[in-house]
């Protein structure tokens, strides 16, 4: 009987002792978990705007973490939070190379483009002033051409908004359209298309 008394007091003594060193851990957590969201609050903005899909998963990681904390699962977090930490340095380095990279390409077009449009217009103009169209130029084609600058001209001024509002992704999206569009109209007008333009 002793000896089961005995032996019943151990077993209880231990399950305290372990329920007393998980309860130290949970501070410890606490803090590791909310450090772990500053990080990724830190990153958010940016890593939404040029990283979405990882900050997507950084952010369903993080829910793991706190639904481990809610169980008292304080070893996991303690284990896991650093992990998400580091995970949001990386994208943040990540976004911030991607920023830089469609920056160049943002202030390259922005560069070239807009003397591609002038050049367009002045030989639409030129054309409309003429009393004869030069030969292989059908009035039909003139009145594409007019209505592709129309389009080139449109397009243009919402990816210069778009830059302005720091969209640098959509940007050079819209970018990209009026490329398109800018090479077909200067194939129409028998004019040579830049490579820039064909890339």
């Amino acid at each position: 009987m002793n000896r089961s008394v005995r032996n019943f007091v151990i077993v209880m003594l231990a399950a305290v002792f372990l329920a007393a060193c998980g309860a130290g851990d949970k501070g410890p957590a606490e803090s590791a978990l909310k450090a772990a969201e500053q990080a990724i609050n830190t990153v958010r903005s940016e890593g939404s705007k040029y990283l979405p899909d990882q900050m997507s998963s950084l952010d369903s990681a993080l829910a793991g973490v706190r639904e481990k904390l809610a169980k008292g699962d304080y070893k996991a977090v303690l284990s896991e939070a650093p992990a998400l930490t580091s995970k949001a340095q990386e994208i943040a380095n990540a976004a911030a190379t991607k920023k830089a990279e469609l920056a160049k390409n943002w202030e390259g077009l922005s560069s070239g483009m807009p003397r591609v449009v002038d050049a367009i217009k002045s030989r639409v103009d030129i054309l409309s002033q003429s009393k004869k169209l030069p030969a292989g130029m059908s009035p039909e084609t003139l009145a594409q051409a007019k209505a592709g600058l129309s389009e080139i001209t449109q397009q243009w001024a919402a990816a210069t908004e778009a830059s302005k509002g720091g969209n640098l992704a959509d940007a050079l999206a819209k970018a990209s359209s009026v490329k398109a569009k800018a090479a077909e109209v200067l194939t129409l007008l028998k004019m040579p298309v830049p490579e820039a333009l064909k890339a």
